[in-house]
């Protein structure tokens, strides 16, 4: 899905770069995300990993998939709290 967005433009990328940095998700051989992100988080996940947070602050899933995708399969599953 997220291949039929436009490519990502240099501040968008820089802007990705930064979420995925303070989650320690870089891969050491690429410093700069190229590819807008697709996150497809279980309906069981956690309110702290849906939308950040936890014993130690950390983006969540909606952070992750900024300027990209988030795909959320079977909508209806996911805790209410956290889709309000």
């Amino acid at each position: 899905m997220s291949s039929i967005l436009p490519a990502l433009a240099l501040e968008e990328s820089l802007e990705i770069t930064r979420i995925y940095s303070v989650n320690d998700m870089l891969p050491m051989d690429s410093p700069l995300v190229r590819h807008r992100p697709f996150r497809a988080p279980h309906h069981t996940i956690s309110h702290a990993g849906w939308v950040g947070g936890g014993r130690w602050r950390r983006p969540g899933e909606i952070s992750l998939a900024h300027r990209g995708v988030l795909f959320l399969d079977e909508l209806p599953e996911f805790d209410s709290r956290s889709l309000e």
